[in-house]
């Protein structure tokens, strides 16, 4: 029986990471199961091998197998070589940061096939405002595999719900044309009244 998807999408400081890992360990802890979670090597926000949370109030961090963004494939041998250390089925696999991995729709898409339930975490749109990676895509595969979305909420500084991740270098807003990845950077959430991109072409 193929797997189910859940989908977690948000801005910036939407706890999204938390829900990830506090998913994983409910179904560690109630349903017996084996959750493998997994980062692309693009997300620098915890430590080698490790998804973290910005949340101190959530689920903190646990370790995770870590891949090249670039070839989320490789993970399959990983899985199998887990599957006879453990002697049973992966039940679950949970990738965070999915907005970074190349052939996010192939790879799940795949590992559902493969009869485990699919746990992704990742924004939904860049510090553009423009669909982030391949994490929007994935409601496809909600529809036809079942599972659910959940979309982590997040408020700006005013009160008011925030949609956009506002992407800030050395205090002030990046422009439009800045790369997707600089070192050095900054996030918070915003409302659209407040979101700014300096020179947005349209």
């Amino acid at each position: 029986m193929p797997g189910k998807l859940e989908l977690l999408l948000g801005p910036m400081r939407s706890n999204k990471t938390a829900e990830l890992l506090r998913r994983a360990e409910m179904r560690r802890q109630y349903a017996k199961q084996y959750v493998m979670v997994l980062k692309p090597s693009d997300d620098t926000k915890g430590g080698p091998g490790m998804v973290e949370s910005r949340n101190p109030n959530g689920h903190g961090s646990c370790k995770a197998l870590e891949f090249p963004s670039l070839n989320p494939w490789e993970v399959l041998d990983a899985i199998a070589d887990k599957e006879q250390e453990i002697g049973k089925r992966v039940e679950c696999i949970a990738i965070d940061e999915g907005q970074f991995v190349t052939d996010l729709f192939l790879f799940s898409r795949h590992l559902l096939d493969s009869n485990h339930d699919v746990l992704v975490a990742g924004l939904d749109l860049d510090f553009r405002a423009i669909p982030f990676g391949e994490m929007l895509t994935l409601n496809w595969l909600v529809n036809a595999y079942g599972g659910n979305i959940t979309e982590c909420i997040a408020y700006c500084t005013c009160g008011q719900r925030a949609l956009y991740s506002q992407r800030l270098i050395d205090g002030q807003p990046a422009p439009y044309d800045s790369p997707i990845k600089v070192p050095g950077d900054a996030y918070e959430p915003r409302c659209a009244e407040h979101f700014v991109l300096p020179g947005k072409p349209h």
